[in-house]
């Protein structure tokens, strides 16, 4: 069964911004823990990652899976789904709500692994996403 996790930070940026950190995904093991390594395979007419690879530590084991991201609803947000790997189901998205200086950034995923997760261990899981993903992109986007 997917668990769903969605929660939002503000950040002192455009979204513009935020996105060029967000959709830097070659950059991601730099300031996210638990991703050991990240190939962008195909890009749009920007320079945006669209298929992307991934290898990530996921605690209980290493998992390895690659995403399509997709950029339509751009400014007001971008998804991504999973194309292929490791685990059963994996979909999410970034959304963009600007006010003068700052931008409430909002994460939304929903991931099945596809093996079992003792619940002890699910919600530290879910805490660690939300954790690594809005305060990772934060701390990120507001030291350039």
């Amino acid at each position: 069964m997917a668990e769903k996790v969605k929660d939002s930070i503000d950040i002192k940026a455009t979204s513009e911004a935020i996105l060029e950190v967000a959709a830097d995904y070659a950059g991601y093991p730099e300031w996210q823990d638990r991703v050991e390594k990240v190939d962008v395979l195909e890009t749009d007419e920007d320079g945006y990652g669209t298929v992307v690879y991934y290898e990530v530590d996921a605690v209980l084991k290493k998992l390895s899976y690659t995403l399509d991201y997709d950029y339509s609803g751009w400014p007001k947000y971008f998804t991504w789904k999973l194309r292929d790997g490791d685990v059963k189901s994996l979909d999410g998205s970034y959304s963009f709500d600007e006010f003068d200086e700052v931008t409430e950034v909002t994460y939304e995923v929903s991931i099945d692994p596809g093996f079992k997760v003792p619940s002890v261990l699910r919600g530290q899981f879910k805490k660690q996403i939300v954790s690594t993903a809005l305060k990772g992109l934060k701390k990120r986007v507001e030291s350039r």
